[in-house]
């Protein structure tokens, strides 16, 4: 009776996911954070997503697994098993949704913004390997470009792996090179990952193409050292791991305690875009709102106002305030509140500054009118968003 009661105040959790990239790793970091705040045991498997699982998984007795695999012979061993499980990210077509994902609409939502912030109307995807995940998000960027009324640009490589570009076949690198040469220029191209945009960036520079005045090139995952080596230090799209490890692990808690539970997949939005060099661009042919553009993004954080945007460009501000909501789909001070809680998200996320200190740093006049604009941006107090990102 006693083993009974210790076994359901403490249940033990098996890990079968892999850890060779920094998401991975933030996942692990996620699902941890969860099951030492409850106390749970743990046991973990750390391999490939497409290697086959040990033997001994079979035979394990424990309460719940939390499995981040690509191979249905995963889930029909799983399902044998009789164990609850929570599928992680699991891009396998032949089993059912994952029960944590990736909100991948939002995540090309925030990478159109991006590049319609810098003025530019064309948008791109491509992926180094045809697998599940990439066709997934494939599919999310193509409607997302339609509903805003554009037309989206796709191209998948046919390889099932990512594989160095000198060992491509020699008409699908023509068919690459080809594709990149006659893609309306200025446009905005995101990649898969960010080890599929490095190679976007090799070719782009033996063909001459410019970085990011034709392309601009946006990655997703921002594995920090990867994008920094880069020639152009690559922007990419930051995704929420950690949260999205520690819902699977608040998830499978609640499958073992035989809570009811919502039969749609728990997708976990991204949290920003780490602007580098790759799109650094305004791709807008009037100088006064590149001027004003300009004059924003190297300003916002002392104070900077419509009425000095005006001064200095020689518009008036009913003139300057149309032609930049015409171009950018909004309002100046909108912009400039945007850069700066981009700013603060930054700093919250990866800093210990007082949030009195970070208004100042922002140039905002007081604590009390920071915490509200920040508040109507992300539905959250500054102190909730530092909490819940650590």
């Amino acid at each position: 009776m006693e083993q009974q009661k210790m076994k359901n105040n403490t249940p033990r959790i098996l890990l079968l996911m892999g850890t060779s990239h920094g998401y991975g790793r933030d996942l692990i970091d996620g699902i941890s954070q969860y099951l030492y705040e409850f106390g749970c045991r743990v046991d973990f498997d750390f391999r490939g997503h497409r290697e086959e699982i040990p033997s001994w998984v079979k035979d394990w007795r424990g309460d719940g697994i939390i499995v981040r695999h690509h191979l249905s012979s995963t889930f029909r061993l799983l399902d044998k098993m009789k164990i609850p499980y929570v599928k992680l990210n699991c891009d396998c077509k032949e089993v059912s949704p994952s029960d944590v994902d990736v909100d991948e609409e939002a995540i090309c939502e925030m990478a159109l913004s991006h590049f319609c912030e810098r003025g530019l109307e064309h948008f791109a995807y491509f992926a180094e390997c045809d697998q599940y995940w990439t066709q997934k998000r494939a599919e999310a960027f193509i409607h997302t470009v339609k509903k805003r009324g554009a037309n989206p640009f796709v191209h998948i490589a046919s390889a099932e792996t990512i594989i160095p570009f000198n060992t491509w076949k020699p008409a699908e690198k023509k068919r690459l090179i080809h594709w990149l040469r006659d893609l309306p220029k200025p446009i905005g191209l995101l990649t898969a990952y960010d080890m599929h945009a490095k190679l976007i960036l090799d070719i782009c520079e033996e063909e001459g193409i410019a970085i990011p005045n034709e392309i601009a090139v946006l990655g997703i995952n921002n594995e920090e050292w990867f994008c920094r080596i880069q020639r152009h230090p690559l922007s990419s799209i930051i995704q929420n791991a950690r949260e999205a490890g520690y819902q699977a692990a608040k998830l499978i808690c609640e499958k073992i305690e035989g809570k009811n539970i919502d039969s749609q997949p728990i997708l976990i939005p991204p949290i920003s875009v780490f602007a580098r060099r790759s799109t650094d661009l305004i791709a807008v042919q009037d100088e006064d709102l590149v001027a004003a553009f300009r004059m924003i993004r190297e300003n916002w954080g002392i104070g900077i106002s419509i009425e000095d945007l005006v001064q200095e460009i020689g518009l008036s501000r009913r003139t300057l305030e149309r032609k930049f909501r015409k171009q950018f789909g909004k309002s100046i001070g909108e912009e400039i509140i945007r850069l700066r809680m981009e700013r603060a998200r930054e700093l919250l996320r990866e800093t210990n500054l007082p949030i009195g200190n970070i208004a100042r740093k922002l140039g905002f006049c007081s604590h009390s009118y920071f915490v509200h604009a920040f508040c109507k941006q992300t539905k959250e107090t500054p102190g909730e968003y530092r909490i819940h990102f650590r």
